[in-house]
């Protein structure tokens, strides 16, 4: 493919959701020569059609809303091919109470109850780390 139809590539898709600059990268790496698809990628930089931080902060918000804790966001932004360095910005930039978060997690699928037996501490503590909360916020949460 030329650097014309690789660029008309990466515009389509990007006209119809946000990629990160990892996913397109990888996308364009499929139809074209590195060399090729890197002058592509300095392009659409250029005209700010990619802008990770951006995505970030939408993707974080979103699992945010989810109720998801920091382990399990910063995966799912590692999967969505954001740079780590990228990620760590955001979420410096975020104000979030991780604590509050994870207390919101617990209370909308067990209620305020406490945990009366083992086995239902450990209900507690699996489905939350599976939310990706941290192991102190958990503890304290249901305790």
């Amino acid at each position: 493919m030329s650097q014309d139809q690789l660029y008309d590539l990466a515009v389509g898709l990007l006209a119809k959701r946000d990629y990160s600059s990892g996913d397109i990268r990888r996308h364009l790496s499929k139809h074209g020569e590195n060399t090729l698809v890197e002058q592509v990628m300095d392009k659409l930089l250029s005209h700010h059609y990619l802008d990770d931080a951006r995505l970030a902060e939408r993707e974080i918000s979103k699992q945010i809303s989810k109720l998801h804790g920091l382990s399990r966001i910063k995966q799912e932004l590692r999967q969505k091919g954001l740079d780590s360095l990228v990620i760590e910005q955001v979420l410096e930039d975020t104000d979030v109470d991780w604590f509050e978060l994870c207390l919101k997690a617990k209370e909308k699928k067990f209620g305020d109850r406490l945990a009366t037996d083992h086995a239902e501490k450990a209900k507690m503590v699996r489905y939350l780390q599976y939310r990706g909360h941290s192991m102190s916020a958990i503890l304290e949460c249901i305790s």
